[in-house]
């Protein structure tokens, strides 16, 4: 089985959440299960979807910051060399604004040339079996991993044109307060609830048949510890895959 465990880097907030709660960020989210829309697909394991490996003890989430300088540095370099030939075969004399448009835009596109190939190797993972999440950190900075129980979660703000808004944000525990978006494609209430129930390790795995391969094995797992009770407030119930398990949970856990 491939190993995902990382070591704490991160334990609390250095400053607290007094920034958050003065409206430094959108609103927070509380740590409770408050939906099950999210439903894990066989097909979506492995692919280019939501998930990149999924088990009973570890799910990776794709990063798009592996992507991103290469999206951004070739627009910087697509508009580079437009406005250089249209510069160059203009008739009209250069102006000092083509000039400096040339020059911001190669700029742009070294800036994002250099952070591609020495930015440090961005993961997402949740481990289920630790209570750990790693995520990146800030363009150079490595990657945070940390408790799940500590980590702070926002929703994003709308933007002027009106999209954007109620998707899953990570609070970054550094100075910069930045926020890593960590969306799987529905509202932060239903992503978060999703995170929340597979991290979770007293609960069944959610529902999907992604996860049907290691339902059993998650079940003996927690019969063994003698089904301790949940780690996360659930506004619904959470039953076992059959009702002969879930009369075990009843007489061995109590709930």
């Amino acid at each position: 089985m491939k190993n995902f465990k990382r070591e704490i880097t991160h334990t609390h907030y250095k400053h607290g959440d007094k920034k958050t709660k003065k409206g430094g960020f959108s609103r927070m989210l509380q740590m409770r299960i408050t939906h099950n829309k999210y439903i894990l697909k066989k097909l979506q394991v492995g692919n280019e979807d939501d998930f990149a490996f999924v088990n009973d003890v570890f799910i990776t989430y794709p990063v798009v910051s592996n992507i991103a300088p290469l999206w951004l540095g070739g627009t910087f370099l697509i508009l580079f060399l437009g406005f250089l030939i249209i510069s160059i075969s203009s008739s009209e004399v250069n102006t000092l604004f083509d000039f400096l448009a040339i020059g911001f835009l190669f700029l742009g596109f070294l800036f994002f040339l250099i952070y591609y190939f020495t930015m440090p190797k961005k993961e997402c993972i949740f481990n289920r079996e630790d209570g750990r999440v790693t995520f990146p950190g800030f363009m150079w900075h490595k990657n945070i991993t940390m408790p799940i129980k500590e980590m702070l979660f926002s929703m994003s703000s709308p933007s002027r044109q009106g999209g954007g808004a109620f998707l899953l944000q990570i609070v970054r525990p550094d100075k910069t307060y930045s926020l890593f978006l960590c969306t799987l494609g529905y509202s932060c209430y239903e992503d978060l609830s999703f995170f929340l129930w597979y991290m979770d390790k007293n609960r069944p795995l959610p529902p999907g048949e992604g996860f049907n391969s290691c339902r059993q094995q998650d079940y003996d797992r927690r019969k063994e510890a003698g089904f301790p009770k949940p780690l996360f407030e659930s506004e619904f119930e959470t039953p076992e895959a059959t009702e002969v398990q879930q009369a075990e949970r009843l007489k061995i856990g109590g709930w």
